[in-house]
């Protein structure tokens, strides 16, 4: 039996593309056993106070591996001018806060993140331009925030992630 070329490359299209499906599907089913989002049980249309709100993910590019041990402290904006803390995390093993505000704290609002980078790079050896990096966002209630930093001594960049 002989197979034809263009048989063989739209089987690999298909499971490149269902490989891709499943990978990103399972890492969603990770992040919410990690983080127990939607396995506690939902009632009178409430949600569960355990559920992520704000979450962070720091990856270092220089090296090409996760931030670990980073102090990240989270502010709300109240009134005019006026941050109020609201917690302080620090990153794990692969550089992640999984949900830096509670469900009863959370609120639509404007929110600062500010990671504390300095004693990251220092602890390296490495000179850095940034002593700390804030940034600030808009979340609308009944949303998940994802704020990925990619971190180097001199200069970042940031995207809201899912």
């Amino acid at each position: 039996m002989k197979i034809s070329p263009t048989l063989i490359l739209s089987l690999s299209i298909f499971f490149i593309r269902f490989h891709n499906t499943m990978s990103s599907n399972w890492e969603r089913v990770r992040l919410r056993v990690e983080t127990k989002e939607g396995l506690d049980p939902v009632t009178n249309n409430t949600v569960s106070a355990d559920v992520r709100t704000i979450s962070a993910h720091i990856l270092d590019t220089t090296l090409g591996q996760a931030a670990a041990n980073v102090n990240i402290t989270i502010y709300r904006l109240e009134g005019e001018n006026q941050w109020e803390k609201l917690n302080k995390a620090r990153t794990n093993q692969d550089g992640r806060v999984s949900q830096l505000v509670s469900g009863v704290q959370y609120k639509a609002g404007i929110y600062k993140l500010h990671f504390d980078v300095g004693p990251y790079h220092a602890e390296r050896g490495v000179k850095s331009f940034y002593p700390f990096i804030e940034i600030v966002v808009q979340c609308e209630q009944d949303q998940h925030y994802h704020i990925p930093l990619l971190l180097n001594p001199f200069g970042y960049t940031t995207y809201r992630g899912t």
